[in-house]
């Protein structure tokens, strides 16, 4: 009877007590928690690894960092690079949690990335003379060395760091100039076809320009390589991968921004030299020669970061809408979501 009643009393207590907590997934339940996920924080030795293999590194390849440093500072085409090492370091910064809980151990795969780095170097500085695959060698043996030192999983996350480093390498002059000559006369028939709709008379003929002022003078204008919005797409290129990375998203949201910095330079750069050629029309070369050539391209950087922002914006909303709506049909389907207490 004692041994009933008993059972019965810890049955009763087993199921006030099931009622009162709330239903968890299984998933939920096995998943660890920021507080619970186990860190692995680097060793002095660690460090003091690192420290030698990024000044071996530094001796190995210091004629092309001396050639990349040159080029920021005296291409204003390429000034950005300095900001792409800078913008990798806050990326591995930004993400050090999910590194340092990542589990480290030596691969050997990495040496085959570190060979071919290597080869790669050497073939392109003694058999083809070429400076610009001899730079790109420099993340793919960064990805190497992290590869062989910590494993897989440490390599994964941060490969977008490593290889954004690739951003900062100036293109050769043979596929710059060809790049160029195509925005050039992108750029030179778009606006063209802008400022025809405000019955401005211009006759365009591949990069050239003829306007025709409203007092009927006839202005040369040559849309040059300065023009041609080369350096702004390389820079929107690159602020469109940084702004996909900064915070987690789905990769084809990702994907959308890097790919839409490419029109908004372009669009940026139409607008610019639209507005330069109106200085002509109204007789004015003097302002469309300096002030505007110069000012507009400042001026407009701000509407075009605007748009990338506002993209980023909408993205996040419909990221949102949809976790939102996956709420609403697990909450139909019968699928309580647990109570978070503070």
């Amino acid at each position: 009877m004692r041994g009933d009643s008993s059972r019965i009393l810890s049955e009763d207590m087993g199921q006030h007590d099931h009622a009162a907590t709330p239903s968890r997934s299984l998933a939920d339940m096995i998943a660890p928690t920021e507080e619970d996920q186990k860190l692995y924080p680097i060793s002095s030795s660690a460090w003091g690894k690192i420290a030698v293999l990024a000044g071996v590194l530094t001796v190995l390849y210091w004629t092309e960092l001396q050639g990349l440093v040159r080029l920021w500072l005296a291409d204003e085409n390429w000034s950005h690079g300095f900001i792409i090492p800078l913008f990798s370091l806050f990326l591995v910064y930004n993400w050090r949690r999910q590194i340092l809980a990542a589990p480290r151990r030596v691969n050997y795969w990495g040496w085959l990335f570190i060979l071919l780095a290597l080869l790669i170097r050497s073939a392109a500085l003694i058999q083809i003379h070429n400076d610009w695959i001899a730079e790109l060698t420099i993340p793919l043996l960064i990805f190497g060395v992290v590869l062989y030192l910590c494993g897989p999983r440490v390599a994964r996350l941060t490969f977008v760091p490593i290889f954004f480093l690739a951003l900062a390498m100036p293109l050769p002059d043979s596929i710059y100039q060809s790049i160029s000559l195509r925005l050039q006369n992108l750029a030179a028939m778009l606006s063209t076809a802008l400022m025809r709709m405000f019955n401005a008379k211009i006759d365009v003929t591949a990069s050239f320009m003829e306007v025709t002022s409203i007092t009927g003078q006839v202005h040369p204008l040559q849309v040059a390589e300065a023009c041609s919005g080369v350096r702004s797409l390389m820079a929107f290129v690159a602020l469109g991968v940084a702004m996909a990375y900064v915070q987690e998203r789905p990769f084809w949201q990702r994907l959308v921004i890097m790919l839409m910095g490419i029109p908004i330079a372009l669009v940026v750069n139409i607008l610019r030299v639209a507005a330069t050629s109106t200085m002509y029309v109204f007789d004015k070369p003097e302002l469309g020669q300096d002030f505007m050539h110069t000012a507009m391209g400042m001026v407009l950087l701000i509407p075009a970061l605007l748009l990338l922002f506002l993209l980023t914006q909408l993205l996040d909303s419909l990221y949102m809408d949809a976790d939102d709506e996956e709420e609403n049909q697990d909450a139909a389907a019968g699928v309580e979501t647990p109570e978070v207490k503070p």
